[in-house]
Formats: structure tokens, sequence, C-alpha cells
């Protein structure tokens, strides 16, 4: 064989075997899971005392989280793990037709997620008196980068 052929045939060879050591890593990241367009509910914990929150709306806050905790979670999953798949198909170029699925899936899980954003900020809304969640909403604002 030439040198090229061979050279060649390593260079197919290496980059095999990089895709499939690479591929666990390559499928999914952290950053996979969607950042929030909202994300109201770390504040509020965290300015609990700034927005004068009462007993009863620092309960039913809580209590929202706890029924709402497992279905964003859950979501968040889907998202990574779609965008993973969506990633390595298009890295492997698997037919249109499956990148299309994924990403479709993925705009899903997606909007899935929004709308879940959205409900707890209109339990955020419905729990805070107006005054409170002005001054929340300005927190929120002000911390956007």
């Amino acid at each position: 064989m030439n040198r090229s052929l061979v050279f060649l045939c390593r260079a197919v060879m290496a980059l095999g075997l990089l895709t499939l050591g690479n591929v666990a890593m390559a499928k999914s990241v952290p950053a996979d899971q969607g950042l929030p367009v909202v994300e109201l509910m770390p504040l509020v914990i965290k300015h609990e005392a700034d927005l004068q929150l009462s007993t009863e709306q620092i309960q039913a806050l809580a209590d929202y989280r706890k029924q709402a905790m497992p279905g964003r979670i859950s979501v968040q999953r889907k998202i990574q793990t779609l965008r993973g798949e969506l990633r390595m198909a298009l890295l492997e170029g698997k037919p249109a037709a499956e990148r299309e699925a994924l990403m479709r899936q993925v705009a899903d899980a997606e909007i899935e997620h929004f709308q879940g954003r959205e409900r707890c900020v209109e339990q955020v809304r419905k729990t805070l008196s107006g005054e409170q969640f002005v001054q929340l909403t300005q927190l929120y604002l002000g911390g956007l980068r």
C-alpha cells in the first residue's frame, strides 16, 4: 500500500474510535436541559424576607414547588436526552427524516418546558401581592445578563 492510503486508513480508524469513545460524552450535556425563559422560585426563596412573605404565602409556594418539581425535572431530562440524540444523529449523518423527527421532539419538549415555567409565573403572581410581584420582577430583571 502506498503511504497516502495507509495514512487515510489509519485516520479513518482513529476517527471511528474517537467517535465511538466520545459517544457517551457527546450525547448530552447539562446545558442541554434548556435555560428557562423565566425562573422566579430561586429568587422568591432567596428574597423571602425582603419580599415580606407571609407564612401562608411561603407554604403555598412550597406546596407548589413540591407538586411541580417532578414534572419540571422530567421535562428537563427529556430535553437533555433528546438534544443529545439529535446531536449524535446530526454528527452521524442519520437520515433526514430521523433528524427532523428529533428536531420536532426537541421543539415539543421545549414548549412543554415553557408552559411549565408559565404556570410557575402565574402561581407566583397569584400568591404574591401586586407590590411583591413587581419587586420580584425587578429583582429578576436586574439579575439578567
